[in-house]
């Protein structure tokens, strides 16, 4: 019995510590979308994706989750809208539907992203806030855990339609799988 209390209180340390970190940040840049974010143009792989599959936001954002090492994948954490916009940058008006999960250890840059906008117009607007909220990942993993660039300098990012899609993660290669 002692035991499980010891642990819980281990886990509820553990949550309140990974909140903690997870409200840190600058939010600033994660809403300014227009600025550095197109230097990310160049490093951000393109896929094509089927309607058939980005229909499904949950199904898609879980498979892409599934790819993913358990380690990583018992720290991924859904976002809820408020921080959608709060922590990604991505306005509520902007979509449809958002499937959104993230890194909660603060650990690490794995997340994936999946938007259903409103439309064409509001997917690329939807685009360039991903952009920036990469381009300021980068800016805080880069002295805090170097070894997350390399997610960070090569992510999925896809815009099918009115449907948009980000994966930071170190399989890329099953993300653009799943993807397309």
């Amino acid at each position: 019995m002692r035991s499980k209390k010891v642990i819980s209180a281990v886990l509820a340390a553990a949550i309140m510590t990974t909140m903690a970190f997870a409200s840190c940040g600058d939010s600033s840049s994660k809403s300014d979308a227009s600025g550095s974010a197109s230097s990310t143009a160049d490093s951000t792989t393109a896929v094509q994706t089927s309607e058939a599959t980005a229909k499904d936001l949950q199904a898609t954002a879980d498979k892409l989750k599934d790819s993913l090492d358990d380690a990583v994948k018992a720290t991924m954490t859904q976002f809820d809208e408020s921080r959608i916009e709060k922590m990604i940058g991505v306005k509520k008006d902007l979509y449809k539907k958002a499937v959104c999960y993230v890194d909660a250890s603060g650990a690490s840059a794995h997340e994936i992203d999946c938007f259903e906008a409103n439309d064409e117009n509001a997917a690329k607007e939807i685009e360039t806030a991903l952009k920036a909220r990469i381009e300021s990942q980068k800016k805080a993993f880069e002295s805090y855990v170097p070894a997350e660039m390399d997610k960070l300098n090569n992510p999925v990012l896809v815009v099918d339609g009115s449907y948009v899609f980000m994966c930071l993660s170190n399989n890329n290669d099953k993300a653009k799988e799943i993807l397309g």
